[in-house]
C-alpha cells in the first residue's frame, strides 16, 4: 500500500522563497506521494485546504513563515474542510518561524522535509506527531484570527522599528531576531515613553490588569524567540500571559531573564498561565507578525481553546 499523501503548500511570498523559489523542485519531482500548491496571494489558502481534504491528504507541509502558518490554522478551524484537521509539519521559510521552531520543524529546511518524507514512506511519522493549543483570537468584525503569538503595547512600535531597518539587512535569522530584542529593550530603557495603556482581564478566576505597560502579549507556546521560555508560577490553563511595566528595573530584570532564557513574574512582570484573556487599548497589535489596528471600545479576546497536531522534532 503507498505511503499516505502529502501537500506541501508553499507561499511564494515569504522571505526565504521569494529568494529561492526552485529549492522543493527536484524533492516534488522525486516523490510520487507529494502534492506541491503555492500561494500567490492570501485567498489561495482556502480553496488550497479544500483540495487537500477532497484527495484525503493527512499531513500538510507548511513551506512559509509565522504569518504562513496562522493563515493555515484560520482557513482549517474556520472553514472546516476537514472533520478532524490534519497533521501539520511547519517549515522555517519566513523572515519570522518562532512557530516553527516551537512546535514542529527548524534547522535546515531542506533536511527537516527529507526527514519528514522519509518518515512518511517508512510509516514511523505517527511517532513524532505531538498535540498543540492554538491561539484563537476573536475581535468585533472581524471572523476569528488563529495563531500562536498576540502582542500588543508599545512593543509593536518596536517590531516596526525591526522590520524596516533591521531585517532589510539581509543577516541570518538569530542574529536579527538578537538584534530585535536588543533594540527593543534598549528603546525601552531610553524612549522616556511610558508605555501603551492597556485594560487586560482574565478568565473566571477573575484576575485583571490595568495600567501602562510595554508589553501585553499571550502565548500557546513554551518557547520564542532566542530560546526565551516562560515560567508561570501561578494560574492554569493553555495560554501563557506576559507583561511588562515601565522602569528602568523592570527592564534590567528581563535583561538578566534573557540570560537564563526564562521569563517570571516580578513586581513589575506578570508571567502567568490563564484559559483566555482579553485586551482592551488604542493602537496596533500583532498575531504572529502580521499586524492589525484596536479600538479600546472593541475588545480583543483570546482563548486557547483549539488544537491542532505537528510533526516535531
Amino acid at each position: 500500500m503507498p505511503p499516505p499523501t502529502v501537500a506541501i503548500i508553499s507561499n511564494h511570498l515569504s522571505t526565504r522563497n521569494l529568494h529561492d523559489r526552485e529549492w522543493l523542485d527536484d524533492i516534488v519531482t522525486s516523490h510520487s506521494s507529494v502534492q506541491h500548491f503555492a500561494i500567490d496571494q492570501i485567498s489561495d489558502v482556502p480553496k488550497i485546504l479544500d483540495q487537500c481534504a477532497a484527495s484525503d491528504i493527512e499531513t500538510i507541509v507548511v513551506d512559509g513563515g509565522d504569518g504562513t502558518a496562522g493563515l493555515v490554522f484560520s482557513g482549517l478551524l474556520n472553514d472546516g474542510p476537514y472533520a478532524t484537521p490534519p497533521v501539520l509539519a511547519l517549515l522555517p521559510s519566513g523572515k519570522t518561524n518562532m512557530t516553527a521552531a516551537a512546535w514542529s520543524l527548524s534547522g535546515d529546511r531542506r533536511e527537516a522535509l527529507a526527514a519528514l518524507l522519509r518518515k512518511n514512506a517508512d510509516g514511523t511519522l505517527a511517532s513524532t506527531i505531538h498535540t498543540q493549543p492554538i491561539l484563537t483570537l476573536r475581535e468585533e468584525g472581524s471572523p476569528p484570527r488563529h495563531g500562536a503569538f498576540f502582542g500588543g503595547a508599545d512593543v509593536v512600535d518596536g517590531i516596526l522599528y525591526c522590520r524596516q531597518k533591521i531585517y532589510p539587512l539581509g543577516w541570518p535569522n538569530s542574529l536579527s531576531h538578537g538584534a530585535a530584542v536588543g533594540v527593543l529593550l534598549w528603546r525601552a530603557l531610553t524612549s522616556g515613553r511610558n508605555g501603551g495603556t492597556v485594560d487586560v482581564s482574565g478568565d473566571d478566576s477573575g484576575w485583571r490588569e490595568h495600567g501602562r505597560f510595554y508589553v501585553a502579549m499571550a502565548t500557546t507556546m513554551d518557547k520564542m524567540l532566542l530560546g526565551m521560555r516562560p515560567d508561570p508560577k501561578i494560574g492554569k490553563g493553555p495560554i501563557h500571559y506576559i507583561s511588562l511595566r515601565p522602569g528602568a528595573g523592570a527592564i534590567l530584570s528581563t535583561v538578566m531573564g534573557l540570560f537564563r532564557r526564562r521569563f517570571r513574574h516580578s513586581a513589575k512582570r506578570t508571567v502567568r498561565r490563564t484559559a483566555s484573556v482579553s485586551f482592551a487599548f488604542d493602537g496596533s497589535y500583532t498575531l504572529d507578525g502580521e499586524l492589525y489596528e484596536t479600538k479600546h471600545d472593541r475588545p480583543v479576546f483570546v482563548d486557547g481553546d483549539q488544537v491542532l497536531r505537528f510533526v516535531r522534532w
